[in-house]
């Protein structure tokens, strides 16, 4: 069987033009005639054509897609969920060597059980390539959503590796029981401190310590809804601020941390909802890290993002110029905390807010 490709058809009729105009029409003797050409791929076998698209990359996938509906049907067809995770996991890791890990762990608990994700991959694909920085201050929502809490992931990075935080919590003596998001890899090194020395004498800096390899100790924290499959970046890439040394001397140590063990703070990133009460609300995010050095490494022991029940530095001048004082209300828990971050994730993707930026 044969067909006709549309660039035939055009020239067809260029020529039937040109011959009209009295003008001299030559053919091409040295390439195939268009009209003669067969499809691709027209008797390999389906496993084959898919084990060969997996040398695609995703935007190779995307124009077969278009290309083609025999393709099209093969690449989403219920039968070959599997093949089709298993390509778009590929691009993923490709294109985010570092986040696509994490990234197709999202769906790993389904694909072992052979049914079909609650996170494709290819739709995780379409999420991380198309995130944005979160909007800082959105506007209040008078009826907001719903079970965000089972529905939004978020992928923390330190360095060069990344993983899915989950929600956590711990007593603390002073402020009672914490909850807050923790990714903690079972073995992640990170390398050797820059400058053993200065934990060793107690004068511990981030400069000190990690000198030219900051890098290594840069944090992320990007989140996607698993409902709309939009992401946003919550907390950019910061480095920490601040370093201290466990000893005897610290107070309502935790049991999982050591003596000498390094703990850097990082400054919180703040996202705010104007016109929420009185005072507006706020979400106060504050990184931490914990490492353990050796002489020739060093181990992550945990990433944490905690939720500040307290303003923002930005608002403190403000907040104490009022005749009385009111606080905004803190988004801190982690039903609530997670309905704002998908209002964050919605309003950051909105049409409407991206023509509201342009005015």
């Amino acid at each position: 069987m044969t067909y006709c490709t549309p660039k035939a058809v055009q020239e067809q009729i260029l020529k039937r033009k040109l011959a009209a105009s009295g003008c001299a029409v030559t053919l091409n003797k040295d390439r195939p005639v268009a009209a003669t050409r067969r499809p691709l791929f027209l008797d390999v076998p389906d496993d084959v054509l898919l084990h060969l698209l997996g040398h695609c990359d995703a935007s190779s996938l995307l124009a077969l897609e278009t290309a083609s509906r025999a393709l099209l049907d093969l690449l989403r067809s219920p039968a070959r969920h599997k093949q089709q995770e298993s390509l778009w996991c590929g691009c993923i890791c490709a294109r985010w060597p570092r986040e696509g890990p994490a990234l197709c762990s999202l769906g790993d608990h389904e694909r072992r059980l052979g049914l079909r994700p609650r996170a494709p991959a290819r739709q995780i694909y379409k999420a991380f390539c198309t995130k944005k920085d979160a909007e800082e201050d959105i506007e209040n929502v008078v009826a907001p959503g719903e079970g965000a809490l089972e529905e939004l992931a978020f992928i923390a990075v330190v360095g060069d590796f990344a993983g899915v935080a989950s929600w956590d919590e711990e007593s603390d003596p002073v402020v009672g029981t914490r909850e807050f998001l923790r990714w903690q890899p079972p073995s992640v090194r990170l390398g050797p401190f820059a400058n053993l020395e200065a934990l060793e004498v107690g004068q511990a800096t981030v400069a000190r310590l990690m000198g030219d390899r900051l890098d290594r100790v840069r944090q992320e924290l990007h989140v996607i809804d698993l409902r709309s499959f939009l992401c946003v970046t919550l907390v950019s890439p910061t480095v920490p601020e601040a370093v201290l040394i466990t000893d005897v001397n610290w107070p309502n140590t935790p049991s999982y941390l050591q003596d000498g063990d390094a703990v850097f703070f990082t400054n919180s990133s703040c996202n705010s909802m104007s016109g929420f009460g009185e005072c507006g609300a706020c979400c106060l995010l504050s990184p931490t890290l914990a490492l353990r050095p050796t002489p020739d490494n060093s181990r992550l022991l945990f990433l944490d993002f905690f939720p500040e029940a307290r303003p923002p530095p930005r608002w403190q001048e403000l907040l104490l110029n009022q005749d009385l004082m009111r606080y905004p209300h803190f988004f801190y828990k982690p039903e609530e905390l997670c309905e704002f971050v998908a209002e964050i994730i919605r309003q950051t993707h909105s049409p409407l807010h991206r023509y509201a930026v342009a005015a």
